[in-house]
């Protein structure tokens, strides 16, 4: 039962690291950007 308990542990904490490395490289400042990216032409190199 131990073995299962600091496994649960050990993937909360990578869980919550993750969420707050991915929160600090601002990738949930602008959840409504995703739905109009389909819009945007893509060749605006040129």
């Amino acid at each position: 039962m131990l073995p299962a308990v600091v496994l649960t542990l050990a993937s909360g904490v990578a869980a919550l690291v993750l969420f707050l490395y991915f929160w600090k490289r601002g990738q949930f400042d602008d959840v409504e950007d995703i739905k109009y990216q389909l819009f945007r032409d893509e060749d605006d190199d040129e």
